[in-house]
Protein backbone atom coordinates (compact mmCIF):
# COMPACT_ATOMS: atom_id res chain seq x y z
CA UNK A 1 0.00 0.00 0.00
CA UNK A 2 3.21 2.55 1.00
CA UNK A 3 4.34 1.53 -2.53
CA UNK A 4 0.92 3.23 -4.45
CA UNK A 5 0.98 6.02 -2.75
CA UNK A 6 4.61 6.39 -3.55
CA UNK A 7 3.82 5.99 -7.23
CA UNK A 8 1.42 8.44 -6.78
CA UNK A 9 3.38 10.72 -5.21
CA UNK A 10 6.06 10.54 -8.06
CA UNK A 11 3.31 10.66 -10.91
CA UNK A 12 1.92 14.19 -9.60
CA UNK A 13 5.42 15.22 -8.44
CA UNK A 14 6.38 14.79 -12.08
CA UNK A 15 3.04 16.42 -13.54
CA UNK A 16 3.70 19.31 -11.55
CA UNK A 17 7.18 19.65 -12.24
CA UNK A 18 6.26 19.39 -16.20
CA UNK A 19 3.48 21.68 -15.65
CA UNK A 20 5.71 24.55 -13.61
CA UNK A 21 8.22 24.07 -16.79
CA UNK A 22 5.71 24.63 -19.21
CA UNK A 23 3.97 27.18 -17.44
CA UNK A 24 6.89 29.63 -16.76
CA UNK A 25 5.53 32.86 -18.14
CA UNK A 26 5.67 36.00 -15.85
CA UNK A 27 2.59 37.15 -14.63
CA UNK A 28 1.41 40.85 -13.04
CA UNK A 29 -0.58 39.96 -9.87
CA UNK A 30 -2.25 43.72 -9.62
CA UNK A 31 -3.08 44.14 -5.83
CA UNK A 32 -4.74 47.41 -4.09
CA UNK A 33 -1.84 49.14 -3.78
CA UNK A 34 0.92 47.92 -6.32
CA UNK A 35 1.62 45.08 -8.73
CA UNK A 36 3.85 41.92 -8.28
CA UNK A 37 5.64 40.16 -11.22
CA UNK A 38 6.14 36.52 -10.49
CA UNK A 39 5.89 33.22 -12.84
CA UNK A 40 2.01 31.51 -13.59
CA UNK A 41 3.86 27.96 -12.19
CA UNK A 42 4.98 29.64 -8.66
CA UNK A 43 1.24 32.15 -8.56
CA UNK A 44 -0.90 28.54 -8.69
CA UNK A 45 1.76 26.91 -6.23
CA UNK A 46 1.17 30.20 -3.73
CA UNK A 47 -2.56 29.87 -4.14
CA UNK A 48 -2.69 26.18 -3.63
CA UNK A 49 -0.71 26.61 -0.35
CA UNK A 50 -2.76 29.49 1.08
CA UNK A 51 -6.00 27.55 0.38
CA UNK A 52 -5.39 24.33 2.05
CA UNK A 53 -3.48 26.34 4.89
CA UNK A 54 -6.83 28.04 5.03
CA UNK A 55 -9.16 24.62 4.90
CA UNK A 56 -6.68 23.31 7.50
CA UNK A 57 -7.45 25.96 9.71
CA UNK A 58 -10.98 25.75 9.16
CA UNK A 59 -11.32 22.12 9.52
CA UNK A 60 -9.23 22.17 12.93
CA UNK A 61 -11.23 25.22 14.33
CA UNK A 62 -14.21 22.79 13.20
CA UNK A 63 -12.65 19.53 14.60
CA UNK A 64 -12.31 21.60 18.27
CA UNK A 65 -15.89 22.74 18.40
CA UNK A 66 -17.06 19.50 17.90
CA UNK A 67 -14.48 17.55 19.83
CA UNK A 68 -16.05 19.92 23.01
CA UNK A 69 -19.57 18.77 22.19
CA UNK A 70 -18.46 15.47 21.76
CA UNK A 71 -17.22 15.80 25.77
CA UNK A 72 -20.20 17.58 27.02
CA UNK A 73 -22.47 14.98 25.52
CA UNK A 74 -20.33 12.11 26.66
CA UNK A 75 -20.11 13.77 30.47
CA UNK A 76 -24.27 14.10 29.96
CA UNK A 77 -24.16 10.29 28.99
CA UNK A 78 -22.48 9.30 31.52
CA UNK A 79 -24.85 11.04 34.18
CA UNK A 80 -27.73 9.64 32.72
CA UNK A 81 -26.29 6.21 32.56
CA UNK A 82 -25.55 6.57 36.32
CA UNK A 83 -28.76 7.55 37.29
CA UNK A 84 -30.53 5.09 34.96
CA UNK A 85 -28.23 2.10 36.67
CA UNK A 86 -29.74 3.76 40.27
CA UNK A 87 -33.06 3.71 39.06
CA UNK A 88 -32.21 -0.47 38.31
CA UNK A 89 -31.06 -0.78 41.72
CA UNK A 90 -33.50 1.47 43.80
CA UNK A 91 -35.67 -1.08 45.40
CA UNK A 92 -39.30 -0.98 44.92
CA UNK A 93 -41.88 -1.12 47.55
CA UNK A 94 -45.16 -2.42 46.77
CA UNK A 95 -48.65 -1.35 48.31
CA UNK A 96 -50.63 -3.76 47.72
Amino acid sequence: MKFIYLLHFIVFLALGFVLSVSNSAPININYYYGWLEMPLSFALLTTLVIGVLLGLTVGFFKNLTLRRKISTLSKQASIINKEVTNLRTFPVNSSN
